[in-house]
């Protein structure tokens, strides 16, 4: 090959060389220089993808501790604080990730949540950027709507005492006028009869029946077949063999509306019927057991009391949207008897559900209505000594233990069907085993209330009624 080729090729692989070397270098700077660029851009993705994680888990958070605080109490310094407590026991700083305090606003019947956080980047703070800004807003809207409550009131003879049958009828009266919206003092000043045009709520949506209860429920005269003013009602759910009247009247030899229990376990299901006439020592067996007279005139022994003896004065009212109704009913209650809460609950059971023997409960599966009821005692489950809801005592084999099993059953039936259980103890005649019962019956511990005294009971059921409130999201 000529040497001047030869040396041609030869510098030519050096110029080559040194090009290849100096361009490899300006890659490697450029790439340098870039790295920061790329890595941020890859990382903004992320961290905004993760900002926006976060801000939905607080939406979450934030509603549910708003709909939990607005249901808990009306006043705005507890509500922020139950906002609060709330977030803290639920969603803490490892749960979503940044820090977050709520601020509460309360505006009318509206609950506004709101706050922000700073979101600490992972990738961004290449680019200088450190954090992102999350906020996020609630709004809950505090309104009764869509809910169906029924009262199981403790109407027995304990209640007399003190004259607490009396801060019952009160404390009932406020739960009505605070679900309907009347204004509490107005409503204890006004006749009855006014208070379905004081309502300030859509009365449709809000059903509340009620449940006075001793040793037995009367059922009134829906048990024959018809409503308070003789109009049809329904088919009769009572068996009625020697074809009785209903009346109002305990010392009538009529029927005043008590039933007895149906055989275990229908005594604690929500089912049709039919059930007997609770009719007072009728049996000639049980004279010996049924607190017999002696009449000096035809030197023969009778039944002391009538029929309708230890049967509760109020009778049942099924769902209503009356308030005038519902007024008329609590003014009723009458303190005397024995207690079986468990019957008195099953009977709640009845009232609430969409099936015969009373049918004004919406479907169990509805979702834009609420189940609830409040049931309340002032004492033990007892065992009359003569006769109750489960006939002869000595006919029977009903124990006070047995009662109480039975409200376990229920209060579990009750609460498999997604009805709210509220439960108050009242007093002191309830100890604490009776106490435990009602604390397993309710749907949580802090369904059940302990009320010591009358001022307690009344601001109890005041305090529930507010928390029954079916409350939604609006924006």
């Amino acid at each position: 090959m000529d040497k001047n080729i030869k040396s041609l090729m030869r510098v030519s692989g050096l110029y080559i060389g040194r090009y290849v070397r100096e361009k490899t270098g300006a890659i490697a700077i450029l790439f340098a220089i870039l790295i920061p660029v790329l890595l941020g851009v890859a990382g903004m993705s992320l961290d905004y993808s993760q900002a926006y994680l976060v801000k939905q888990r607080l939406a979450q958070a934030l509603d549910a501790a708003a709909l939990a605080a607005v249901a808990s109490s009306t006043d705005e310094q507890e509500i922020n604080q139950r906002v609060q407590e709330f977030f803290d026991a639920n969603y803490p700083l490892e749960k979503l990730g940044v820090a977050f305090d709520p601020y509460v606003q309360v505006i009318g019947e509206k609950v506004i949540v709101t706050g922000s956080a700073r979101y600490d980047t992972m990738f961004l703070g290449i680019l200088g950027i450190d954090y992102i800004d999350v906020a996020a807003s609630t709004t809950v809207l505090r309104e009764v709507q869509g809910i169906e409550v029924v009262l199981v009131m403790d109407n027995t003879g304990s209640m007399a005492s003190y004259d607490n049958i009396s801060a019952l009828r009160t404390a009932a009266s406020n739960f009505v006028y605070i679900m309907y919206g009347i204004d509490v003092e107005a409503g204890a000043a006004a006749s009855p009869s006014s208070l379905d045009s004081m309502a300030t709520r859509e009365k449709e949506y809000i059903k509340i029946g009620l449940v006075p209860y001793a040793a037995t429920v009367n059922v009134g005269p829906y048990g024959l077949g018809e409503d308070p003013y003789g109009n049809y009602y329904d088919e009769p759910f009572m068996n009625n063999p020697f074809n009785l009247d209903y009346t109002t009247s305990s010392s009538s030899s009529e029927w005043m509306g008590c039933v007895l229990a149906q055989d275990y376990p229908l005594d604690t299901t929500d089912n049709d019927g039919p059930w007997d006439m609770y009719r007072y020592c009728r049996d000639g067996d049980d004279d010996p057991y049924c607190n017999l007279r002696y009449n000096y005139y035809t030197r023969t022994y009778s039944v002391r009391y009538g029929p309708n003896y230890g049967c509760p004065r109020a009778p049942v009212l099924p769902l209503s949207t009356s308030p005038s109704k519902l007024k008329g009913v609590i003014d009723q209650m009458r303190a005397d008897g024995h207690t079986h809460g468990n019957f008195g609950m099953v009977w709640g059971y009845r009232v609430l559900s969409q099936d015969f023997p009373y049918r004004e409960g919406v479907e169990w599966d509805n979702q834009y209505w609420r189940k609830a009821v409040v049931m309340m005692t002032d004492g033990v489950n007892t065992v009359h000594p003569y006769y109750s809801a489960y006939g002869p005592t000595q006919d029977n084999s009903i124990t006070t233990y047995k009662l109480n099993e039975r409200l376990e059953d229920v209060c579990e039936n009750m609460r498999a069907d997604d009805i709210i259980v509220y439960t108050v103890t009242f007093a002191g005649g309830v100890n604490e085993s009776t106490k435990d019962y009602y604390r397993q019956c309710a749907t949580s511990e802090d369904y059940y209330y302990d009320a010591p005294n009358q001022e307690d009971l009344i601001a109890v059921f005041e305090k529930i009624s507010r928390e029954l409130s079916n409350l939604h999201i609006t924006d």
